[in-house]
């Protein structure tokens, strides 16, 4: 299947995923993650924010947990920068304030920008992925721009609803692939 074939299919399934549902996931994803990882050479790790029309997987179970256990970990958040389809990363901590941008993506305001170089893990939002590590989002790039600026031995691990297709048809030279993908219990690894 086509990137266009597969946005098409999962957005499409993503519908019927109950908000009940999502929320299981959201935790399982969080104890799949923080009990195969072991994060003690991470001092700083970007998360995304989750899109509420999207029903993205919601990261805030992963971000309170490390604001609750790992405390010396720096959290990163993205800000999206709509002209370019670029991302910037700020730091994140509980006071940070919080404004939706035009598509509806809560961002920080007025917080201080963390250095690409500095991140050590990234959490990859996605509708899709495939056996080989690629992941298909919603066509705008703008997560393979950001993972061309970071460290190239940064941590990549996706958050998905659904198990992997078996392959992206369409792959490019600008597609970056993750290191795991993770979906509710399952770990990925690639």
């Amino acid at each position: 299947m086509t990137k266009k074939e597969i946005r098409s299919h999962f957005l499409n399934e993503r519908k019927n995923i109950s908000s009940q549902k999502l929320e299981e996931l959201s935790q399982e994803s969080a104890d799949c993650f923080f009990n195969n990882f072991d994060l003690k050479n991470v001092k700083c790790a970007h998360i995304f924010l989750p899109i509420p029309l999207k029903a993205e997987i919601n990261t805030k179970y992963i971000i309170d947990r490390f604001w609750k256990n790992y405390p010396s970990i720096d959290i990163s958040i993205p800000k999206s920068n709509v002209d370019n389809h670029t991302i910037d990363s700020y730091y994140f901590t509980p006071t940070t304030v919080l404004e939706e941008n035009p598509w509806k993506i809560p961002e920080p305001i007025n917080a201080r920008p963390t250095p690409h170089e500095l991140i050590d893990l990234v959490f990859l939002p996605m509708l899709a992925f495939d056996n080989h590590g690629f992941r298909v989002g919603y066509g705008k790039g703008f997560y393979d721009r950001f993972l061309a600026t970071c460290r190239v031995d940064v941590l990549k691990v996706g958050l998905a609803y659904f198990p992997p297709v078996d392959i992206i048809e369409d792959v490019d030279q600008y597609d970056i692939p993750m290191n795991y993908c993770i979906v509710g219990k399952e770990l990925n690894r690639f």
